[in-house]
């Protein structure tokens, strides 16, 4: 008698035809094919694409010191277990039965001191979002436009921050409008998300799989609440979902609708829900305003005034100038100045100083907690969040903000050990011995000003 494979959860998919013997990968990439060639098509059999070693794939990548979820199942726990209980969840699935948990709310400081309300999903639905969005950005990936870089596959803040720098040398588009969106992911409709879906996802039970994440409501403080709208951040599949809202509700009316208007250069850099409008003439970032906020609007969502600017990254040219000169996006302060030799402009990326005193609390309070751990494993963990922070913000220009953050770690570090004990501070001749074993990972600009054009997509 045949063995029952694990993802074979329903009548359907009793057995394997020739199509269900390819590689997972395979099958999932000719959705993409048909996406590319057919942008009108609605796809009706998507479902069957959700199998137990897709979502076994997704949760093998979560962390495990990732927070449990209402259910209070550790990753771990839901690895172990995984072969009972994610059959059935498939097969309440494809028959339409499954009731997602609710979503264990937490609160997370956001760098104005205020806090960010975060969604905790249970482990094993958090994996199966995960598996979906995979599934979805087949056909996404194909639709979404060159102007978006947020939470996509192969992109990342450095592939934005490249485009802006080609938007300023190739257009000299530096009449800027940086615009942040007042609780995105907690204003989004789900009525329009739905009809967005819609256009592209004609599979009812995966519609309906959506609707369930998006209606599961939150739990805090023990007490449930129903989302009417918004889908809340830290859910697998939230980032695709706001990417197709803001897909349709401003990338393709920026491109499409509002661009051919302009007899200026205009350009749009977009990274979840911040984005920047960059303009050769400053007349065109006052025009753009209006139609925006009403844009928006039509849509449920509005701008946030207070984090909202007008920025002028030219050159000042007279000393009563007072426009704005720096542009902040992703962490990074964005402004232009002469080159070294005085011959041409460059673009300078510099950490945001909110970002770097951030950052500088939390190495201080990691540092505080591993003081008495052994030196080997005090410079490892160290490291590695030095490395991290070097990875990220060591881009061209940043050479001096990342050199003064490994300074303050360093001293940190010689501050700290010197608290281990009442036997006397330790002198900096006896921190060197240490930092000679167990040194201290170097600076080193990860993209080049020359790098940076083989990221840019224009």
């Amino acid at each position: 008698m045949k063995k029952m494979e694990p993802n074979t959860v329903s009548g359907n998919l009793i057995g394997h035809s020739a199509d269900q013997r390819q590689d997972p990968s395979s099958r999932r990439a000719t959705i993409a094919a048909k996406a590319r060639v057919k942008p009108k098509e609605c796809f009706n059999n998507l479902l069957h694409h959700l199998t137990y070693e897709l979502v076994e794939e997704c949760l093998a990548k979560i962390p495990k010191s990732s927070a449990v979820g209402v259910d209070g199942m550790s990753v771990t726990q839901a690895k172990e277990n995984l072969s009972w209980l994610l059959p059935p969840i498939l097969q309440q699935i494809h028959e339409g039965r499954y009731e997602p948990p609710a979503v264990r709310r937490v609160y997370i400081p956001k760098t104005d001191g205020k806090l960010r309300p975060l969604g905790v999903p249970a482990v094993l639905d958090r994996a199966i979002q995960s598996a979906m969005t995979k599934i979805l950005n087949e056909i996404y990936e194909q639709d979404f436009l060159n102007c978006s870089f947020g939470f996509r596959p192969g992109l990342s803040c450095h592939h934005a921050l490249a485009t802006v720098n080609s938007i300023l040398f190739r257009f000299r588009a530096e009449h800027v409008l940086e615009v942040d969106i007042q609780d995105f992911f907690g204003s989004l409709s789900h009525e329009w998300l739905m009809k967005f879906l819609s256009l592209r996802v004609g599979d009812r039970k995966v519609i309906q799989l959506i609707k369930g994440w998006l209606k599961a409501g939150v739990l805090e403080n023990g007490e449930w609440s129903e989302m009417k709208k918004g889908t809340p951040q830290g859910g697998s599949i939230s980032p695709l979902l706001g990417n197709i809202y803001l897909h349709y509700v401003l990338d393709l009316w920026f491109e499409k609708k509002i661009k051919p208007k302009f007899k200026v250069k205009a350009n749009l850099v977009r990274y979840a829900d911040d984005f920047a409008l960059f303009f050769n003439e400053p007349s065109a970032v006052e025009d753009i305003l209006a139609p925006l906020k009403v844009r928006l609007a039509q849509f449920g969502l509005t701008i946030s005034e207070q984090k909202t600017h007008k920025t002028n990254l030219g050159t000042r040219e007279n000393t009563s100038d007072h426009h704005r000169r720096r542009m902040t996006f992703l962490g990074f302060n964005i402004y232009r100045t002469k080159s070294r030799h005085g011959t041409g402009i460059k673009t300078v990326f510099e950490t945001e100083s909110k970002r770097l005193g951030r950052a500088k609390i939390s190495i201080r309070e990691k540092l505080k907690s591993i003081r008495h751990y052994p030196l080997k494993v005090q410079s490892k963990i160290i490291n590695e969040i030095l490395r991290g922070h070097i990875n990220y913000y060591g881009i061209a220009g940043n050479g001096k903000r990342i050199g003064r953050f490994r300074g303050f770690v360093r001293r940190e570090w010689k501050h700290w050990l010197s608290n281990r004990s009442q036997h006397g501070r330790l002198t900096w001749d006896d921190f060197m011995k240490i930092e000679a074993k167990f040194p201290l990972v170097a600076i080193k600009i990860r993209i080049s000003y020359q790098e940076l054009q083989s990221f840019a997509r224009l």
